[in-house]
């Protein structure tokens, strides 16, 4: 079987997730194949603005990897010449939105190039205009990964295709030709914690169905300790111990409640999520509203004249430091509602003692719902998440229905082994490690070395950029 490793995030753990992948199939005797870019990206998700010193590094990463792993010379592929016609790329585009609309040859490049930009400059609506030259670099570049994708696969036909996650610009064009194509192929991402990694079959990472189906199957070929590892997800959680990714709530102040905080009130407190995480992935947001902004606000609107209800914002901790669009609208409401408290991200207040204060929980996915849930908590879910599909969640389909929900006083709704189920999933998720062991999120050894750059390579990484600028110059003043 040809397997082609379309790598394009070569950073810890994800370079070594592939390392780890292509070990044992080259062990099994297939025909394993890497490409490597030599900087002809004009934007990737750890290099996005082409810094030549982060692509030497880049480079020098993955031949480590290579060199480790035994890999032959030809079986590393490098993109061609073959460009796209510029003229098919926008000169500007209006909005977030209609970056999201273009596509090229049935592939969605406009949401690859939406998912990049949100994840690198964490705005969920950033400004097109004022990034009008990146977006059409990136733009630029999802096509070149495009035709040279095309060019591969006509002349490899590999069977499998590997590549890290799906929706970033210069990975998505190769998994829209594979879907287009019949060409199996995987995704791989963290699993549910660092000895893991998880490897999804024609999908992504954020397939609802595919989760909703992972969470049954894991659950019903689970062993008699299921329901303890289940529960141990919740007590982890809420002890801030590291399980796939930062604990957000490590520095909070345990017990802690805002000042303003009147148990002899119906106390509503929403949790929401950091939307630049979500804005470029299809189906994840906006099941009754458009974004959790505009809920937020049309809740608080429709209680603006009830003395009796107050509602209590927790910032996603995610957020903290940035002062990006979600924020901003989060400032403007806290000033107009005063049936708000807004509880920003640096703050120290206690998400869990807001949690177990609250007479109703709020969310549009953030996995508070479910831990909520579990801790015996009415929620009502607004949005599209993981768990869904799960009992134990107030599902309103319009706003109308959900305001008449916090107008009523809920009692927490009976989930059976749904919120076991869930952490279940979350913990056991994935596939263990047999030559990678992690020592925090973005370090470890694969195969008992570090793929990490060393001091000197990064000395030498540094004088090549060096040198190369300094010739340039001495060519410009030799002319």
């Amino acid at each position: 079987m040809k397997v082609l490793f379309f790598n394009g995030i070569n950073i810890t753990p994800h370079i070594e997730t592939e390392m780890e992948i292509a070990a044992d199939l080259v062990k099994d005797g297939h025909d394993v194949y890497f490409v490597q870019c030599r900087g002809e990206l004009h934007f990737c998700n750890i290099n996005f603005t082409h810094a030549e010193w982060i692509c030497r590094d880049c480079r020098s990463r993955q031949e480590n990897s290579f060199n480790i792993l035994g890999l032959p010379p030809e079986k590393i592929l490098y993109f061609s010449d073959v460009a796209p016609d510029e003229k098919i790329i926008p000169e500007k585009f209006a909005s977030i939105d209609e970056l999201k609309a273009f596509t090229y040859e049935g592939s969605d490049i406009g949401m690859g190039v939406v998912s990049s930009f949100v994840s690198a400059y964490r705005d969920h609506r950033l400004d097109t205009e004022a990034f009008r030259k990146d977006i059409r670099e990136g733009i630029w570049t999802s096509l070149y990964v495009h035709e040279n994708a095309k060019k591969m696969l006509d002349e490899l036909k590999p069977d499998l295709v590997i590549f890290f996650n799906g929706r970033y610009l210069e990975i998505r064009p190769m998994m829209r030709l594979c879907e287009e194509r019949g060409i199996h192929f995987q995704t791989h991402e963290r699993g549910g914690t660092i000895e893991k990694y998880i490897l999804c079959d024609n999908s992504t990472p954020h397939s609802l169905e595919n989760l909703a189906r992972e969470i049954e199957d894991g659950w019903n070929a689970a062993g008699p300790d299921r329901a303890e590892t289940g529960r141990r997800f919740f007590v982890d959680r809420r002890n801030r111990i590291m399980q796939s990714w930062i604990v957000f709530t490590a520095d909070q102040e345990r017990g802690s409640l805002p000042a303003d905080f009147d148990r002899n009130r119906k106390n509503v407190v929403l949790y929401n999520s950091s939307l630049d995480e979500y804005e470029g992935i299809a189906g994840i947001s906006g099941k009754i509203y458009p974004a959790d902004n505009i809920g937020i606000t049309k809740l608080l609107e429709a209680f603006e004249l009830s003395s009796d209800t107050h509602f209590y914002l927790r910032v996603h901790p995610n957020l903290k430091g940035l002062q990006n669009t979600q924020v901003r609208e989060l400032e403007e409401m806290a000033a107009r509602f005063k049936n708000l408290t807004l509880i920003r991200a640096e703050e120290m207040i206690d998400t869990y003692a807001l949690m177990d204060a609250a007479d109703i929980v709020v969310v549009f996915g953030s996995t508070m719902g479910v831990e909520a849930a579990f801790w015996g908590k009415p929620v009502v879910l607004l949005g599209h998440s993981f768990y869904d599909r799960l009992q134990g969640f107030y599902l309103p389909k319009t706003h109308e229905e959900a305001v008449a929900l916090l107008q009523q006083d809920l009692q927490p709704l009976p989930a059976g082994d749904d919120m076991l189920k869930y952490g279940y999933w979350e913990l056991e998720r994935g596939i263990y490690y047999k030559y990678y062991k992690g020592t925090a999120l973005f370090e470890g050894t694969f195969m008992g070395k570090s793929i990490a750059v060393t001091p000197l390579q990064k000395l030498v990484n540094f004088l090549l950029v060096k040198r190369k600028r300094w010739m340039n110059k001495l060519k410009k003043l030799t002319r």
